[in-house]
């Protein structure tokens, strides 16, 4: 029962995916016992002082190009494509696989390769001064807006994106969904421009807010993820739910927006928003600084 009151929100769980549970209402009541204890602890922690963090409130996400100094992208921007040329010169990029979903991490010196259906992400460990970007006192303070908590510096890298042909195996991050079922941020750091055709991110403004329409979508998904359960289809077990574009309007959400954004540009973003990775053409690259912010969704003192 432990799990309950964790991070926890895979349904093949025993206690998270529980039926009559589940039927009482349990998701909706820990998806509200979340926002309530991200509210908590915000206000614990920081207050809006700016047009910025204004609007990652409001709408969940915010873009802001020219984040640093000049000079001090210019460094990073040069550290950056070093490591990542370093990782190409160790390890050739790899061939596509022919699996469904995520793949296993292959772990090298430099950090590991994963792909997302035919998608390949190479996460290499950033150097010292990529490492340094997340103490950047505007930046914590962005993470703590979303989650109330403060951000671990590990959970960053630099991460190089080599988009895949989707019409040979499709990546599940081309279709909207929602992280998790609380409060959980994430960022990417461009090192280089984004275009149209690198896959940009694509988020829908405000759909992080906890309406009574979403609270109604959030039931039913939960219900379908406990009948999958039932039926032993562990592909719909999953916790990260998807949503079609042409159902957004019927829960009073607005078109989605997408962000190709120039180079020294920082996107923050609330991924209980739904969210997606943008069309793009097979064989283009994007570059940036990544990380994720996903702490325990019930502990009520923020840091």
């Amino acid at each position: 029962m432990y799990s309950i009151f964790t991070s926890m929100k895979v349904f093949s769980d025993p206690w998270v995916g529980h039926p009559g549970l589940n039927r009482r209402g349990m998701h909706t009541k820990r998806v509200k016992a979340a926002m309530a204890v991200a509210r908590f602890r915000r206000a614990q922690t920081v207050r809006v002082r700016d047009a910025d963090e204004q609007h990652l409130l409001d709408h969940g996400f915010v873009a802001i190009p020219g984040f640093l100094p000049q000079d001090e992208f210019a460094a990073l921007k040069a550290e950056a494509h070093a490591s990542a040329e370093a990782a190409d010169r160790a390890t050739p990029l790899p061939e596509k696989p022919e699996v469904w979903g995520f793949g296993d991490a292959d772990r090298h010196e430099w950090g590991f390769d994963r792909f997302d259906g035919s998608t390949l992400n190479r996460f290499i460990a950033p150097g010292p001064i990529a490492a340094a970007f997340p103490r950047n006192t505007r930046f914590k303070r962005l993470a703590r807006l979303v989650t109330g908590k403060a951000m671990r510096a590990k959970r960053n890298w630099l991460y190089q994106t080599v988009n895949g042909d989707e019409t040979e195996i499709h990546d599940i991050q081309r279709e909207f969904h929602r992280d998790t079922f609380f409060n959980a941020m994430k960022y990417w750091f461009f090192i280089d421009p984004v275009r149209e055709e690198d896959g940009p991110f694509v988020y829908v403004p405000g759909s992080h807010h906890l309406t009574d329409a979403r609270i109604a979508w959030e039931q039913a998904k939960a219900d379908a993820a406990v009948e999958a359960r039932l039926q032993e289809d562990r592909k719909g077990m999953t916790g990260s739910f998807r949503i079609e574009e042409g159902e957004l309007a019927d829960l009073g959400l607005p078109p989605p927006r997408t962000f190709p954004v120039p180079e020294n540009t920082l996107i923050v973003a609330n991924v209980f928003g739904f969210h997606r990775r943008g069309d793009a053409v097979p064989g283009t690259r994007r570059l940036s600084l990544y990380g994720n912010h996903r702490p325990q969704p019930f502990l009520p003192f923020g840091s």
